[in-house]
């Protein structure tokens, strides 16, 4: 099984990598562009298949709740069937900015659950079963629930209010971004240096997105639209304090226990 799951992040690698090296537009200006562009490929190509195998590696991988199996999966569920009806929820439940502006506030939300096409959502579908596999020892119902409502709001209302520009946008991969930090933080102390590796690649990734040559349409041909790179930005930032106020909520929670039982 875990064979199975290295093969889809490797490939998922592979092609996302091939796209974004052949798209980097730094790489039609100068050499220095093309090396970047190809160091950026392969990087990603072969470090993230070995860093899931990893991190799985010499874990009992015992689920934190068994309960949470339902819920992830009504809420696959729910992706692919938002995602195979696009044409007609996008316009109900999509970012856009005029609509949220007459009240719609709900777009803030639903936003990550709709897709430009079934390959978008595929994409991110992928990447939240395998955040799902590789994390169920620390996710429960109530770390999934509160990533999906707090991320989502929290990326969403940083759309708003931060990218004035910006009309229209949906899809998971901003508060995937979110999920993937959140986790990683998470589960740093049973595997510190290796979250750490993790964390910065993930933080080197979004850097690099940052910059003025990054080609936010080396997908366009899939996904019918150009990669907005400030959803992983934000998505990740709401990760973090996702993390902060959820481990202070458990810890204090913890302490109020352990003074009653000293009682």
């Amino acid at each position: 099984a875990n064979l199975f799951f290295y093969s889809v992040i490797s490939v998922r690698s592979v092609v996302n990598l091939y796209f974004q090296t052949l798209g980097y537009r730094a790489a039609s200006d100068a050499p220095t562009g093309r090396l970047l562009g190809l160091g950026l490929g392969c990087t990603f190509c072969c470090c993230l298949p070995i860093m899931a195998a990893l991190l799985s590696a010499g874990t009992s991988m015992q689920p934190r709740d068994n309960k949470l199996r339902l819920h992830f999966a009504l809420m696959v569920i729910l992706m692919v069937v938002l995602g195979l009806a696009h044409a007609w929820v996008n316009p109900w439940l999509g970012f856009d900015r005029g609509a949220i502006e007459q009240g719609q506030i709900w777009r803030l939300l639903t936003c990550h659950l709709v897709h430009l096409n079934h390959w978008h959502m595929l994409l991110n579908l992928a990447g939240l079963v395998l955040c799902g596999y590789f994390f169920t020892d620390l996710l429960d119902r109530a770390r999934f629930w509160g990533w999906l409502l707090f991320c989502g709001l929290a990326t969403g209302l940083a759309l708003y209010f931060l990218d004035t520009g910006l009309q229209h946008y949906v899809g998971l991969s901003g508060i995937l971004h979110g999920l993937l930090v959140f986790c990683l933080l998470l589960g740093w102390r049973g595997n510190p240096w290796l979250h750490s590796l993790v964390l910065l690649v993930i933080a080197g990734r979004i850097v690099t997105e940052q910059q003025a040559g990054y080609d936010v349409d080396y997908l366009r041909s899939w996904i019918d639209g150009r990669v907005y790179v400030n959803a992983h930005l934000y998505g990740a930032l709401a990760g973090v304090l996702l993390f902060g106020g959820i481990t202070g909520v458990e810890y204090r929670r913890k302490n109020r226990t352990g003074r009653a039982e000293r009682r």
